[in-house]
């Protein structure tokens, strides 16, 4: 089990990272720190990554046989700062945000539930303790799924949970074997030792270097202001004769596509901010939350088409909405979005 979890989690944090992409250049510090997590910028740490991850599995296959040699323990050592770094990284992006206690909470949980759960054996019987954590997890899911209101959600929220912890998990898990080695097989420094230490830190000093360097360039291709329209205006960026955009010019001095669907989409949305705001913060949130990773993944012009159909129906009922208020409501939207 911490063979999969150290060899999979890692995987599935650099994934989540894609997602957490900054949309605009904020200025916030979460933006720069989560861009440094980004796989583009920390291309040069996946081979350190590697070398850990391989030297730790050995360890765990066979650790009589494997623990006796100083290239599978400084692994297993180099393993141990790497998932340190990115700990720490993902805390500095995690104090940011409002549920930071209960990021730190989480993180902290190996350390702190076997204490209580020792406790409880030690009130109770074995038995009863886990009868006790397994009706405590079942009122847990039941709360999730009336809350959110889908079966999925405490799968999503586990989920969710683990690749927060997982930078952190695995630290504790290669200090635990990093303690035990250096305890058990360490002897005396040698000048091979030396040399290997030595590239090491050169190859992670330069890791280090390529990852702030591309990290501003990743910030640096950031709009400099805010979208607000990210499924509309990822399917503008069709084919041109298809989804009938043409060019406009922003005020930072960039370009960008436009068509009619995001001229009525943009009115719709004006117009329930007026007769609807409370319905209108609650269907921004949700666009929000999924507009974003959806309008990522359209990155080519046969996408964008696909996303311009699968818009035409919400268009439609836009637009007969609002010829009830507005007869002209076409003149009205084409002002929208306008050199």
């Amino acid at each position: 089990m911490y063979g999969l979890f150290i060899t999979v989690l890692p995987v599935f944090s650099f994934w989540a990272a894609e997602l957490l992409k900054p949309e605009w250049q904020s200025g916030d510090l979460s933006d720069y720190i989560i861009l440094l997590l980004f796989p583009e910028a920390s291309a040069l740490f996946f081979p350190l990554l590697a070398y850990s991850i391989i030297c730790y599995l050995l360890l765990l296959i066979a650790p009589t046989r494997y623990s006796s040699l100083s290239l599978i323990r400084y692994g297993i050592y180099t393993g141990t700062i790497l998932a340190l770094q990115y700990s720490i990284i993902l805390l500095l992006y995690l104090l940011d945000t409002r549920y930071s206690f209960s990021f730190f909470l989480l993180w902290l949980f190996p350390l702190y539930f076997p204490k209580i759960y020792q406790w409880v054996v030690r009130k109770w019987d074995a038995r009863r303790a886990r009868s006790g954590l397994a009706i405590l997890v079942l009122i847990v899911i039941v709360i999730a799924i009336i809350v959110n209101r889908e079966e999925f959600f405490p799968l999503f929220l586990a989920i969710v949970a683990l690749v927060i912890a997982a930078p952190f998990w695995s630290f504790l898990m290669a200090g635990q074997a990093a303690i035990w080695l250096s305890k058990n097989y360490e002897t005396r420094f040698t000048l091979p030792r030396g040399l290997g230490i030595t590239a090491w830190l050169v190859a992670y000093a330069a890791a280090w270097r390529y990852d702030i360097l591309k990290m501003y360039v990743e910030y640096a291709k950031l709009p400099t202001a805010p979208p607000d329209c990210y499924i509309a205006t990822a399917a503008a960026r069709g084919h041109p004769t298809f989804v009938r955009s043409w060019s406009v010019q922003r005020a930072d001095g960039k370009s960008m596509q436009v068509n009619a669907q995001m001229q009525i989409l943009k009115c719709a949305e004006l117009a329930s901010i007026v007769v609807v705001p409370r319905l209108h913060q609650y269907i921004r949130e949700l666009y929000d939350a999924t507009g974003k990773p959806l309008a990522r993944m359209i990155r080519n012009p046969f996408l964008a088409d696909v996303a311009y159909l699968l818009l035409k129906p919400f268009e439609w009922f836009a637009r007969a909405g609002l010829k009830f208020v507005f007869f002209d409501i076409d003149s009205i939207s084409k002002r929208l979005y306008k050199n």
